[in-house]
């Protein structure tokens, strides 16, 4: 999983646009972090902040903020499951995720490149080295723990995670330049990397979770997770500039 520090705000989401306060890009981060541990294997430390009193109460109110309400509610009613615990959510995650099924495929692959270049295998590994070298570009490596791809749902969530959180801090110190150079960098990893994964993620796991036979509350989480990513997508990627266009010769960014 990628390691980070900082947290941060909303700029101007282009050039004409005014300065939003912080607050509204602190809470895409908290929401791309929600969304980014609900994909990672549930560890019961990561169990237990998730679904935390507190941190439920910060998941309603942060998707209250950025107007994607119905979604957030949606992941933190299922979050907040009686019968919802680290046991059962891994169940959830083995049936989804962590299993092979009698063909040798799993019922939802979790992998960027899976989706975008499909069965290219040349295609594949150069876009998973592109996210390889935007996490380089944000100084972000992957935990030692974190065992995945780097183009694991997870990973790119928290990406963004980062970069919102950057983009609220220069927004808190009136950093212009920095915040219009963050807003680009959103813009890439939105339009090459989640505009097209993450539906496809959360229709492939809603197709998935009617077929396998994980445990119900944990499907419930999985769901909420995807459709509360998609709607961040859809909504962010519709706020932002145009990406820049990437260098001849090589795998879009």
């Amino acid at each position: 999983m990628t390691e980070h520090t900082d947290a941060t705000t909303d700029d101007a989401d282009d050039g004409s646009h005014p300065v939003d306060a912080p607050g509204r890009h602190g809470s895409r981060a908290a929401l791309y972090a929600a969304a980014a541990g609900a994909f990672c294997y549930p560890e019961p430390e990561r169990v237990a902040a998730l679904t935390a009193d507190d941190a439920i109460e910060s998941l309603r109110t942060a998707a209250a903020t950025v107007d994607c309400a119905a979604a957030g509610d949606a992941l933190a009613d299922a979050l907040s499951d009686p019968a919802l615990d680290d046991e059962t959510l891994a169940d959830g995650y083995d049936a989804l995720f962590g299993l092979p099924g009698d063909e040798g495929e799993y019922p939802v692959v979790p992998y960027e490149a899976n989706y975008t270049v499909r069965d290219d295998i040349g295609a594949r590994q150069r876009r998973i080295a592109t996210v390889s070298g935007l996490l380089e570009q944000f100084d972000l490596a992957r935990a030692d723990s974190f065992h995945e791809r780097r183009d694991h749902v997870a990973v790119e969530l928290e990406l963004l995670q980062v970069l919102a959180a950057r983009r609220a801090l220069a927004a808190e110190e009136g950093d212009r330049e920095r915040a219009e150079q963050l807003a680009l960098a959103e813009a890439t990893v939105l339009d090459r990397h989640l505009a097209d994964f993450i539906p496809a993620l959360a229709h492939e796991l809603g197709g998935a979770v009617e077929r396998e036979a994980g445990p119900d509350p944990a499907a419930d989480v999985y769901v909420a997770a995807a459709d509360l990513a998609t709607a961040l997508v859809e909504r962010d990627r519709a706020a932002h500039p145009e990406p820049p266009e990437p260098e001849t010769g090589g795998e879009p960014a």
